[in-house]
């Protein structure tokens, strides 16, 4: 099977090591060999593939994840010029995973959308929970765009400014998500895991919903609709289906 590792590299034209520096040559090699601080795979027929830098792998919950596969996700998008996943940190998972794109001249995608997109193209647990919509992600002195440092240059995009909660639905779920998550202010555009959520916490805020509701709503809503007012459209939703089934019940 294919084994994925650090890309160590020697030679005549590969330096020795650093003069008067055994801190850094122990760090910057392994038994000789050169550390490139690149991830990467041989193929069958011993092909190096460069997979990302190790320095950037996000660690979701003991979860390594390659954000390079999710870049390319979300740039098979039609409306994404430019995307850049990176890590944030969460409290409990220790790193989640958050995503900035540029749109198109015409693109007129939404977060939401394109979240829905990346939920067809990665593994669940690979998904970003936010979405930013940007004008530009920030690049570095040699113009290359930079995912260390996004979560400190975008924090503030990360943490939507206080919205309250309209109708009923939605003031149920600030009170249920104020409880599991141990908080006293939550707002209708806030994301869940941002706030700290997780699948423990997600499975408690579904039983309760449970109670409120009566209903039985997926698990998985959560993670496709993490915005409090876009998972009380979900329940609105789901509630005005099991209205109109029984209506079509009573009719027949």
């Amino acid at each position: 099977p294919m084994s994925i590792g650090e890309i160590v590299i020697r030679g005549d034209n590969v330096m020795a090591g650093y003069e008067n520096n055994p801190e850094a040559n122990a760090s910057a090699f392994s038994r000789g060999w050169f550390r490139t601080g690149d991830q990467g795979y041989l193929d069958e027929d011993r092909y190096l593939f460069i997979s990302g830098r190790i320095k950037e792998i996000i660690n979701r919950g003991g979860e390594k994840i390659s954000p390079r596969e999710i870049d390319e996700a979300l740039m098979g998008h039609p409306d994404v010029a430019q995307g850049v996943a990176f890590a944030i940190p969460h409290p409990n998972l220790g790193e989640d995973i958050a995503a900035a794109v540029v749109l198109r001249g015409d693109g007129a995608a939404t977060a939401r959308e394109i979240r829905e997109f990346a939920f067809s193209r990665l593994s669940d647990f690979k998904v970003p929970t936010q979405v930013l919509i940007v004008d530009e992600i920030p690049k570095g002195s040699t113009g290359k765009l930079q995912r260390i440092g996004l979560a400190e240059k975008l924090a503030y995009l990360l943490k939507p400014e206080y919205t309250a909660p309209e109708g009923p639905v939605e003031s149920a779920l600030v009170e249920i998500w104020a409880k599991v998550l141990g908080l006293s202010s939550i707002g209708a555009g806030d994301n869940f895991f941002a706030l700290g959520g997780d699948s423990l916490s997600a499975t408690r805020v579904i039983s309760r919903i449970k109670q409120a509701f009566d209903l039985d709503l997926p698990l998985d809503k959560i993670f496709r609709e993490p915005v409090l007012s876009e998972l009380a459209i979900a329940i609105e939703t789901f509630l005005l289906e099991e209205i109109e089934a029984l209506s079509e019940e009573n009719v027949v």
